[in-house]
């Protein structure tokens, strides 16, 4: 009977292994390192990796800049201050992507919101983790009234939330507009926005809560922008 109750231990503790370590991250968090640390932000906000014509990018929103930046910087760019950028798992601490070259770094673009085209685009300097999932993007149009879903890590959370919303339409800047319950969403900032099938249709950029209506309103950035900063770049 013993023998019986150790063994069933065993393959219980080795199934919560199991689970634990074969999990798939879907999305991730900007651990970002300045060489001076007091700029230092181990959640700038959240992130993504996305295959495009064969090459795999790490994402996340152009403003998260204004949580991960020294004094000095008030354009797109670093400004040779960057000690290393990371987009790291907070569930499986081991999934980690190092950041190699900001695609659309731009000495001239003042660092404002809202931002026009609110993508940041890494080259990674290393191939991801088996267990980092890499999103694709969707190539059919979106339909109104179709299910979208983001996600993210909201800041103090170890655990990241995916929401389930709506599409209604398109902003005047051409971006994403959702309909989602209302919630704290601070920190998923530079999440993924995909459809049923997983495909990628956004980044999780700016919110609102619409009085009026009465309802939460999303505006992620559409994947436009994205396609032109990899494509000026081959």
């Amino acid at each position: 009977m013993k023998n019986s109750k150790r063994c069933t231990l065993i393959i219980y503790l080795s199934l919560v292994f199991f689970n634990v370590h074969a999990q798939k991250d879907t999305v991730l968090v900007c651990d970002v390192k300045f060489k001076n640390p007091k700029f230092n932000n181990k959640h700038a906000g959240s992130a993504f990796l996305l295959n495009y014509k064969g090459k795999t990018f790490a994402c996340t929103a152009k403003h998260v800049l204004f949580f991960a930046k020294t004094d000095s910087m008030k354009t797109i760019s670093f400004n040779n201050s960057l000690k290393s950028w990371s987009f790291t798992s907070k569930v499986n601490p081991e999934n980690k992507v190092i950041a190699g070259k900001l695609l659309n770094e731009n000495t001239n673009e003042i660092l404002t919101m809202p931002p026009k085209g609110d993508w940041l685009v890494f080259e990674i300097k290393s191939k991801p983790s088996k267990n980092i999932v890499v999103h694709k993007l969707r190539k059919a149009p979106l339909r109104g009234g179709e299910q979208l879903y983001f996600m993210g890590y909201p800041y103090k959370s170890s655990k990241p939330i995916k929401v389930k919303g709506s599409f209604i339409g398109f902003t005047k800047d051409k971006n994403l507009k959702l309909n989602v319950p209302k919630g704290i969403y601070n920190g998923c900032s530079g999440g993924p926005v995909f459809d049923e099938e997983g495909k990628l249709v956004g980044l999780v950029s700016m919110g609102y809560f619409n009085n009026k209506e009465n309802k939460m309103i999303f505006e992620p950035a559409s994947t436009d922008y994205f396609k032109q900063i990899v494509n000026n770049n081959n």
